[in-house]
């Protein structure tokens, strides 16, 4: 067999050893029902609960370190099990990320910068390698023997970072350079326009998965078809061009208004995800996000009938991929929470007014009224409180230990708002006691619990 040379990247305490791993990791677990409701009229329930242990979740939205979570999944048995992993980490750019919204109706409204993340520079480097490294290294051993991995990066540290690929799945494991190209405006006037990004696609092995994707023939290769050029033997394929490994069909998200627009600042296009997806995995296969921001590569794999973990540090996030899903009425998933350190809000900082009675012999009433609602984050915003609620849901059977959110009441557009209900009417199978948890979520991505107990 040939020898095959290799090169290693070197940079101070280099971590060549795997990380130890926690001793305990504390996990607080919820099911999330997708059921978006607009609030007011009378909503008879499923009450989904009552299955929650038998549901098919095909989804795990986990908020945490990645890192931590990377060992949680080897130490749970995920070696070898996913087929397809997509990360898009930060570039090392030196930018503090934040995601603008305006709170309030369109004549009067106040704009807020909420920030998502600090991307730090290059005097990080090695901190940033050393991170990479051992997470990609966990990324392999969950690889399945087909499988592989998508490392979405930019000009900054790319070049770095094809080297550690190299040394951790090797060079005859590259499979291809994606140069995804974008528009959109730029200041710049010392050098050409920064306008793509690169996609490194390495396979565990050989024997990786792989669907050929096709792009349409362009209007003259239509027109004048191949056969004057290659001769009659060649005819154009109904399904289009084979891909090439460069893209320029897929733009970035340009416009604040656009109805993928999930203001969060690094955002990715689902079509490109979906693209991405369907070349390096089938039906049912695992795809995992180790990186997920805004949840593009759950609510891709909900469209193509994919299995799905993500996993992100941010509250922020974590708080948008939620409602995201739910928008788009996904398959029930479960939200874990790593080492979550206790709410920064006391009780008093969300009222609720609760009401239960007998509806008939079959089913008991609930209603639910928010009557306040303050985040210790921010203070004094001078908007109504409507505004600075993401969304919320009820759990109409809560047990005390899991939070299992049935209804999700939400504004029927991405805003923020006095549109949002803060009323809603539920009736659940008629019982002589129990308790209904409801659940803020606020615009920081935090979230606020009150439980009423009946009977």
């Amino acid at each position: 067999m040939e020898k095959q040379h290799r090169v290693s990247l070197v940079w101070e305490n280099k971590q060549q050893e795997k990380p130890d791993r926690p001793e305990s990791i504390n996990i607080e677990q919820q099911y999330i029902f997708a059921h978006p409701h607009q609030g007011g009229e009378l909503f008879p329930h499923p009450f989904a609960s009552a299955a929650a242990g038998q549901a098919n979740f095909r989804g795990r939205l986990i908020q945490g370190d990645n890192l931590e979570a990377l060992q949680l999944l080897v130490g749970e048995g995920y070696r070898e099990q996913i087929d397809l992993i997509y990360i898009d980490p930060p570039y090392l750019s030196r930018k503090k990320y934040s995601s603008k919204i305006k709170l309030g109706d369109k004549d009067r409204y106040q704009n807020l910068e909420r920030l998502a993340f600090v991307d730090e520079g290059e005097e990080n480097l090695d901190n940033y390698l050393d991170e990479l490294y051992t997470r990609i290294k966990l990324m392999k051993e969950l690889l399945s023997p087909r499988g592989s991995i998508f490392v979405h990066l930019d000009w900054h540290v790319s070049h770095y970072v094809k080297i550690i690929l190299d040394e951790i799945f090797g060079s005859r494991n590259f499979i291809n350079e994606i140069v995804w190209c974008y528009g959109g405006g730029s200041g710049s006037k010392r050098h050409f326009h920064r306008k793509h990004d690169l996609i490194f696609w390495y396979g565990k092995s050989a024997d990786y998965i792989f669907n050929p994707q096709r792009r349409p023939y362009s209007k003259g290769t239509v027109e004048r078809g191949l056969t004057r050029v290659k001769g009659g033997k060649y005819r154009l394929h109904r399904e289009g061009a084979l891909m090439q490994d460069w893209w320029i069909d897929i733009n970035k998200i340009l416009s604040p208004t656009a109805y993928e627009n999930l203001k969060f600042p690094t955002q990715k296009p689902e079509a490109l995800l979906e693209r991405l997806i369907s070349t390096a995995s089938h039906p049912h296969s695992l795809v995992a996000d180790f990186y997920s921001g805004s949840g593009t590569t759950a609510a891709a794999c909900e469209k193509l009938n994919r299995q799905w973990l993500a996993c992100d540090y941010s509250p922020l996030a974590t708080s948008i991929s939620i409602q995201r899903m739910v928008r788009i009425n996904s398959r029930p998933f479960v939200w874990h929470v790593l080492n979550r350190v206790e709410s920064r809000f006391s009780h008093n900082s969300l009222e609720v007014k609760f009401n239960n009675q007998v509806h008939n012999n079959e089913y008991s009433r609930i209603d639910v009224d928010i009557i306040s609602y303050t985040p210790d984050q921010k203070t004094g915003l001078g908007t109504s409180f409507q505004t600075q609620i993401q969304f919320w849901e009820l759990d109409p059977d809560y047990r005390g230990d899991i939070f299992r959110s049935q209804l999700q009441i939400m504004r029927d557009k991405m805003k923020w708002d006095e549109s949002l209900p803060t009323s809603a009417s539920v009736l659940i199978p008629r019982r002589e006691s129990g308790a209904v948890a409801i659940r803020v979520h606020d615009i920081f991505g935090d979230r606020c619990m009150r439980v009423f107990q009946y009977g």
